[in-house]
């Protein structure tokens, strides 16, 4: 294995996970945060390591004399911007940025911001909760999806021999609105409510998670996406059936911090808007989650 420069920007739950493990495997692993930890705990019963960290509160911490081989972003879609002086200083034509981070819009938003760096888009699978600085409590693996070619199997080059997964595939964009449309129910829902998982079960709750589920996913099916819109009660089930299961929308509320409901329900609207689909579903939970918001990134 030839050791990369790895730079993990915005090391919280998901962050911290990929990056410890990277760390582990003998990459040069650079967390790049707001508050400065020495230690990679990583609480888990299927992928757990500990280990040091080598973190940097600023960009002009930075102590390569060339740019990252790859940049992997965790931080919140709404910080994406705040986030630019790292891509500045850590990015260069050869550099590969991975989006961890929850929406379809992340290559969008994250290309005008690298300078000319490759973007790959991710669907992330990876329930860890941030603990403290670099103590994470891992609940549900380490797996990325991304989209079938060359930088997704660089990517599985990367992460071989950690517990991280990486899936290339030929129906990312199948995958991407699957886990949209549960990321717009199981956080939306648990956000609002200060609810776990489990009450996408509740009597009342149940018939709004499967309306916005088939808003979601109708607009993903009017853009030529191939959902299964069959399989939308069996969604919710399973969603509710994980009970105590916390989301990241509901630990922001939790914390007072800002959510990301406009990559996620904001999202859905400004498509649906595109293809005529309504979703009025969408407005109201997008409109309640904005009205709470702290508008502090």
């Amino acid at each position: 294995m030839t050791a990369r420069r790895v730079a993990v920007v915005g090391p919280g739950g998901v962050g911290c996970f990929f990056a410890a493990h990277l760390a582990g495997a003998g990459h040069d692993v650079l967390a790049c945060a707001r508050r400065r930890f020495d230690r990679y705990v990583i609480e888990s019963d299927t992928a757990p390591i500990e280990g040091p960290a080598s973190v940097v509160v600023d960009p002009a911490e930075v102590g390569w004399a060339e740019p990252a081989d790859w940049v992997l972003v965790g931080v919140k879609t709404h910080q994406t911007t705040g986030a630019a002086p790292w891509f500045d200083r850590l990015c260069g034509p050869d550099t590969i940025v991975v989006v961890m981070q929850n929406g379809i819009d992340g290559v969008a938003r994250l290309a005008p911001l690298v300078g000319g760096a490759e973007v790959v888009a991710a669907v992330v699978y990876c329930g860890a909760e941030l603990l403290a600085p670099g103590r994470v409590q891992n609940v549900m693996g380490g797996r990325l999806i991304v989209p079938s070619g060359p930088s997704g199997e660089a990517l599985a080059e990367l992460c071989a021999g950690t517990a991280i997964e990486i899936e290339p595939s030929e129906k990312y964009e199948v995958a991407a609105w699957v886990k949209l449309g549960v990321n717009v129910v199981a956080n939306g829902l648990t956000a609002l409510t200060g609810q776990p998982m489990g009450v996408l079960g509740h009597p009342a709750i149940e018939p709004v998670a499967r309306a916005l589920l088939r808003e979601c996913w109708t607009v993903g099916a009017a853009l030529g996406v191939a959902l299964e819109l069959d399989k939308i009660d069996d969604t919710i089930a399973a969603m509710a059936a994980l009970e105590d299961g916390n989301t990241s929308m509901a630990q922001d509320v939790q914390a007072g911090r800002s959510t990301e409901y406009d990559a996620l329900h904001g999202a859905v609207i400004r498509r649906a808007a595109q293809v005529g689909v309504p979703t009025p579903v969408h407005e109201t939970v997008f409109g309640l989650l904005a009205a709470r918001d702290p508008l502090d990134p």
